[in-house]
């Protein structure tokens, strides 16, 4: 009710999708993110298959719309792109698309839902970040440190590599346990001590390189507004109900968070 619906509507916003149709978007990328998981089954499978066709579809009729009627928003800002300097097929729009809204909110709400649960967790720091809301920059990188969205996700090889003396050949798929990386006692100070005060912190809950995420800033943003509301409207949240996991491990995320205020 909290975490979800505000990642949602921004990257609805910066589509263009109306907001009558915005409660399409979340049923569609939870189904099209369940194939980011370990061998997912084909019930999974199949999900994301009609998910991804839908949505299509919807993009499909939303660009045309926008093709006839051009706004201000990213859609219409890629048709223009696509239609001017023939940069972009209509599939790229739709894949670009796609990509916004999954990276965009899927790793965000759970970013805020997991990083309250950190917190009710580690009451003391909780009291700090509520006395001093300066606190809060830190804070959203510490959580993000602390608990990753996102542990694990697979790269293919470009080229031969030796890491710490292992030649891991081109062609080959690596799995990055981002979650292990931020908590590497050789880089981290107290590793595994939450410390919503601390300065010294390159984590990678991001990504690096060319796979960075796009929209980090955005999250940044998101998640800094979120909890600073939050922190304000609602002094005294406190936990209703022990949480439990969805059961994704690529995706790392509570099934809900119930608290009272």
């Amino acid at each position: 009710a909290v975490a979800e619906p505000l990642p949602v509507a921004v990257i609805a916003e910066m589509l263009g999708v109306p907001e009558a149709d915005r409660g399409l978007l979340r049923p569609w990328s939870a189904a099209i993110c369940g194939m980011f998981e370990l061998n997912p089954p084909e019930e999974t499978a199949r999900a994301a298959v009609q998910a991804s066709v839908e949505f299509s579809g919807y993009l499909r009729e939303l660009i045309g719309a926008r093709r006839a009627d051009p706004g201000t928003d990213l859609i219409s800002g890629l048709i223009a792109a696509h239609d001017d300097e023939d940069r972009l097929t209509e599939q790229e729009i739709i894949s670009t698309c796609v990509l916004l809204l999954n990276a965009g909110h899927e790793a965000t709400v759970n970013a805020t839902v997991n990083s309250w649960w950190m917190l009710f967790r580690h009451p003391e720091q909780l009291a700090s970040l509520r006395g001093d809301h300066g606190l809060l920059p830190t804070a959203v990188e510490e959580l993000l440190r602390y608990d990753t969205p996102v542990p694990m996700f697979a790269r293919w090889v470009l080229d031969d590599i030796e890491v710490d003396g292992t030649v891991i050949p081109r062609g080959s798929q690596v799995a990055l346990l981002f979650a292990s990386a931020n908590r590497d006692p050789e880089r981290f100070a107290d590793a595994e001590t939450l410390d919503l005060s601390r300065q010294d912190n390159p984590h990678i809950s991001f990504g690096a390189g060319i796979h960075y995420c796009l929209g980090a800033p955005l999250a940044r943003v998101e998640l800094n507004a979120s909890f600073g509301e939050l922190l304000r409207k609602a002094p005294g949240m406190r936990l209703a109900a022990e949480p439990e996991w969805n059961p994704g491990y690529v995706i790392r995320g509570l099934r809900e968070l119930l608290v009272e205020v």
